[in-house]
C-alpha cells in the first residue's frame, strides 16, 4: 500500500511519532512518504497566523496515495490550525480516501483536549469526503516516555495493515 503520511510539528513530537509510525509501516512492506509541512511567513506556537495567512511551502500531492495519515499537535484546547488549514488546502484530494488522523498534546489523559480536538479533525475529513479511521491520541507527548510513543506508532501501523 502507498501511504502518505502529512503532519506538522512545530516541537518534534507530533513528527517523532510520525517517523515511528512511517518505519513501522516501511517494516511490513509499505510505500511510505512523510511530508513535514512548512509555512511561509513564519506558523509557530510565537506567529499563530489566522487561517487565510498560513500559506505552506510544500503541500503534497495525494493522489498516488491509498491511504494518508493525517496529525499534528492540539494548541490552546484545540487543534492546531496549520493542520486544519492544510486538510482544507488538499480539498478534492480527500474524496474517497482512507485516511488516519493523529493528534498528540501534553495533557496525560486524552479526554482533556486530545478526543475533542481528534474528532474535530475527523469531522474536517470526513465532510472533504475522506474514508476516515477511528485515529489516534498520543497523550502526555511531553514527557520522555518511549513505550508511549511505542504504543501509538503501533496502533496506527495496525489500523492501516
Amino acid at each position: 500500500m502507498n501511504i502518505a503520511i502529512v503532519i506538522y510539528s512545530e516541537s518534534g513530537k507530533s513528527l517523532k511519532l510520525a517517523q515511528l509510525a512511517a518505519d513501522k509501516l516501511s517494516a511490513a512492506g509499505h510505500q511510505v512518504s512523510l511530508t513535514r509541512l512548512e509555512t511561509s511567513p513564519a506558523f509557530d506556537s510565537k506567529h499563530n497566523l489566522p487561517l487565510d495567512r498560513i500559506k505552506f511551502t510544500n503541500l503534497p500531492e495525494l493522489g498516488k496515495s491509498d491511504a494518508v495519515i493525517v496529525g499534528g499537535p492540539v494548541w490552546a484546547f484545540r487543534l492546531c490550525l496549520a493542520v486544519r488549514k492544510a486538510v482544507l488546502d488538499l480539498d478534492g484530494q480527500w474524496q474517497g480516501k482512507k485516511v488516519l488522523p493523529f493528534v498528540t498534546h501534553a495533557f496525560p489523559w486524552a479526554w482533556l483536549t486530545g478526543t475533542s480536538s481528534l474528532n474535530s479533525l475527523r469531522q474536517l475529513l470526513a465532510r472533504q469526503g475522506a474514508i476516515v479511521l477511528p485515529g489516534t491520541v498520543l497523550s502526555g507527548s511531553g514527557k520522555k516516555d518511549e513505550a508511549r510513543y511505542q504504543a501509538a506508532a503501533e496502533a496506527i501501523s495496525r489500523a492501516l495493515a
